[in-house]
């Protein structure tokens, strides 16, 4: 390429992909800065032997057609508007998408307080497996976790060492728990 112009989209190479993007501005550094007409992410060129070719109309309208999003980026696609020679596609401005927020339910307790209710209700010792089980199952606790089990087993754990005596569980085996 003998010269490259800001505004205008060329098709370049970054790791073994083509993509097509738009040249914003020169860096200080001598980078063009660039935005990908894919997914909308700048990019930098860092010397002209990434640039394959400048795009053309045609180009242009084939990359908008398939556009997908990516599940990561929180941009739309390249809008499909008919390109004429003089004009490139525009990329989708960034659409804020707000995140859902699980309701936990009132009466939902926390992990210690769902075991001493399921102890006291078992009146014998119990796996902390079985615990978490009748927990749940009776909606008193609500965990996310990958292993709630070990999570109560080591808050149990530290209750009886901080608490002592004065604690809400006592262990009366290896994993087994029961309620004071």
């Amino acid at each position: 390429m003998t010269t490259i112009k800001i505004g205008n989209c060329y098709t370049a190479r970054f790791t073994k992909a083509d993509m097509p993007i738009r040249i914003e501005s020169l860096e200080e550094n001598g980078h063009w800065k660039a935005r990908s007409l894919t997914h909308g992410r700048i990019v930098f060129v860092k010397n002209d032997s990434q640039l394959i070719r400048e795009c053309n109309a045609d180009d242009l309208v084939e990359y908008a057609k398939t556009v997908v999003p990516n599940r990561r980026s929180k941009r739309q696609p390249p809008t499909l508007m008919p390109v004429s020679t003089t004009e490139t596609p525009q990329v989708a401005r960034v659409r804020k998408v707000k995140t859902k927020r699980h309701k936990v339910q009132e009466y939902s307790l926390n992990a210690l307080d769902a075991a001493q209710r399921v102890l006291r209700e078992a009146k014998k010792p119990l796996t902390c497996q079985e615990i978490v089980d009748r927990a749940i199952r009776r909606k008193l606790w609500r965990t996310e976790g990958a292993t709630p089990q070990n999570s109560l087993n080591a808050a149990m754990a530290r209750d009886i060492k901080a608490n002592g005596k004065e604690s809400r569980f006592v262990k009366t085996g290896r994993g087994l728990f029961a309620a004071r």
